[in-house]
């Protein structure tokens, strides 16, 4: 598949696994209705990944192909119009209410729609690839010709130039593998960077044996369970997850070579992703606890404004690290896969994970507030813009398209506060009426 094909297909969940797919339940029934406010965080969290990811891309230059970028603002565009349409009705189910089908109904166009956007990216691209191999005869493999038979069977030889304790060196040395150009970041970052590379497994092939630590990877599978118990797992999916990550770490541990990388690396590569993504994910709600105490207390504002404008602050900036990291490495169809990878997941997922975590009932409403109805009507505003701006610029996110996010995003916050403090009427149909007694 093509590099924007991968990224599309892997990042996305990467950076949303850890929330779409937590087992604590997003609406407690016993703690009142939360619907509004997680209705709100998931619309600041889409405006917020397109508007980040398109305005690094934007910093750096980019030509995307007009098919795919169509493509994907139509898909954007699309399930964010029928996400407002079926959220903008108040639900109140009743047991036997034949609304509760119309949902279920939705529910499964939402799925089914999703799937079909992936199904139509694989074979795009893989008929994409196919037509960009070099056309010529294919020349038969002689196997006499090889080196050894370990090389036949998929076997590698031992590293002789370093010992198991100089590899472990060489991974946990934060000054040589962050190849940064600041050196007092790099110096700062040290003691951070000697914590986690004992913990999250990083392959690459700039690295010996690419990066292959094999007691790294045996630790990461013993403290991963410990890691997921703030999601919120039962007891017994708990203790399966332990078990299961136990043992897979003693089987690593006796079938694995320290000196000597493992045929499957791939999945060692898969292990450190999720890990990072738990751990991140779990960071990230930490420092969104603290900005909402410390915006609630000092400002007043309304809970369903600082959802859509503040939360989602570690996976914003994860997003533009990564974005950033691929450009880097010109990795350029890589980066457009990432951003429409995410704002696709988090669109198409948002009102499933409504359902699926019990935010319909009989006694509890879905309610679309005035805020979040301003917010998907500047959603709908800055995607259409900016793919007219991109269609203009010849397909190419160009600086002044960073320009316009900025001064755009400035203008919806500003106008939030405006709203909040009744300087002004919300821009969405539906606004509080305040009755006096």
């Amino acid at each position: 598949m093509t590099m924007f094909a991968i990224s599309f297909l892997i990042f996305g969940p990467s950076f949303l696994i850890s929330y779409y797919n937590s087992s604590w339940l997003v609406c407690d029934p016993e703690r009142g209705s939360l619907s509004p406010l997680q209705f709100s965080k998931m619309v600041g969290d889409i405006m917020r990944y397109f508007v980040i990811g398109v305005m690094v891309l934007s910093m750096q230059g980019y030509r995307a192909e007009g098919v795919t970028l169509w493509s994907c603002m139509t898909f954007i565009l699309t399930g964010m119009g029928y996400l407002y349409v079926v959220t903008k009705k108040s639900y109140q189910l009743k047991p036997m209410d034949t609304d509760l089908h119309l949902i279920k109904f939705r529910v499964t166009v939402f799925l089914y729609t999703f799937s079909l956007v992936l199904l139509v990216i694989v074979v795009a691209s893989y008929a994409t690839f196919q037509r960009s191999l070099p056309k010529g005869t294919v020349t038969t493999e002689n196997y006499l010709d090889m080196d050894s038979g370990d090389e036949i069977l998929g076997k590698y030889q031992k590293q002789k130039v370093f010992s198991r304790r100089q590899l472990w060196l060489r991974a946990v040395n934060g000054y040589a593998n962050m190849k940064d150009s600041h050196v007092v970041y790099r110096v700062l970052m040290l003691p951070i960077f000697f914590m986690v590379s004992n913990f999250i497994p990083v392959i690459s092939k700039d690295r010996f044996l690419i990066g292959w630590n094999k007691y790294v990877n045996c630790l990461c599978l013993t403290v991963l369970p410990f890691i997921c118990l703030p999601q919120g797992f039962q007891a017994a999916s708990w203790l399966l997850m332990l078990l299961v990550c136990w043992t897979l770490s003693i089987l690593a541990f006796i079938s694995t070579h320290s000196l000597r990388r493992p045929d499957n690396v791939w999945a060692f590569a898969l292990l450190g992703l999720i890990i990072s993504s738990v751990a991140g994910n779990l960071l990230s709600r930490e420092i969104e606890n603290v900005t909402w105490q410390y915006i609630s207390i000092q400002f007043d504002v309304k809970p369903d404004a600082t959802a859509l404008m503040y939360f989602g602050l570690g996976e914003m900036f994860s997003v533009a690290i990564v974005v950033r990291c691929l450009q880097r490495r010109k990795m350029w169809d890589a980066t457009f896969g990432v951003v429409m990878s995410i704002v696709t997941y988090a669109i198409f997922l948002a009102f499933p994970l409504l359902f699926y975590q019990g935010c319909f009932s009989s006694s509890r409403s879905i309610i679309t507030t005035a805020s979040t109805e301003t917010g998907i009507h500047f959603i709908f505003l800055i995607v259409s813009t900016s793919l007219l701006h991109i269609s203009m610029s010849g397909y190419e996110f160009r600086i002044s398209l960073f320009y316009y996010l900025l001064i755009l995003t400035v203008f919806y916050v500003t106008l939030q506060w405006m709203i909040h403090y009744d300087w002004m009427l919300s821009l969405a149909t539906l606004h509080n009426i305040r009755t006096t007694n």
